[in-house]
């Protein structure tokens, strides 16, 4: 008899537990529906949010370019200096072992002439870099100017597309 009794009443909590969570949730409200003015200004967000993405991502692309242009013309212009100097070495032996004995007027010409070579060598790659730099501020305010003229019809697309949303 003890033994039905429990099994009834383990058999009764077993139900409530199971029934009791079921019964016991809130009930689920249906979804608000969103306006058509909202879902509207939803898009036109969206759209505010792609554009200026747009533009910050070819902002970062010039950036990325310009560094690689300066770097390759960096990389160029070490290259030119250390096989100048190598170069300026060689000529350096070569005039010691055909001038064991030369005069000051011969070791003048001959650092005249390798100071030449520097100096030619370096108004080059100023001039370089000075126009590197030209044409990248160029770059620069070209880009600045079209996103700026974009982003002014951006705007006036966006205010037509404002007043068009239906009211609600």
């Amino acid at each position: 008899m003890a033994g039905r009794l429990g099994l009834v009443l383990g058999a009764t909590v077993l139900a409530l537990t199971i029934a009791m969570p079921v019964s016991a949730a809130k009930p689920v409200k249906p979804a608000k529906a969103t306006s058509a003015h909202a879902l509207c200004m939803q898009a036109l967000a969206a759209a505010n949010q792609t554009f200026v993405a747009q533009q910050r991502d070819a902002i970062k692309k010039l950036h990325a370019d310009q560094k690689a242009a300066r770097k390759a013309l960096n990389d160029a212009q070490k290259a030119a200096r250390k096989a100048l100097h190598d170069q300026q070495a060689a000529d350096r032996a070569a005039f010691r072992a055909q001038h064991p004995n030369a005069t000051e007027a011969e070791l003048a010409a001959f650092h005249d002439q390798q100071d030449a070579a520097t100096k030619a060598l370096n108004d080059k790659q100023n001039a370089d870099r000075a126009a590197l730099h030209a044409q990248q501020e160029a770059a620069k305010k070209a880009l600045h100017d079209q996103q700026k003229a974009a982003r002014a019809t951006s705007n006036a697309q966006q205010e037509a597309a404002k007043q068009a949303c239906p009211k609600s």
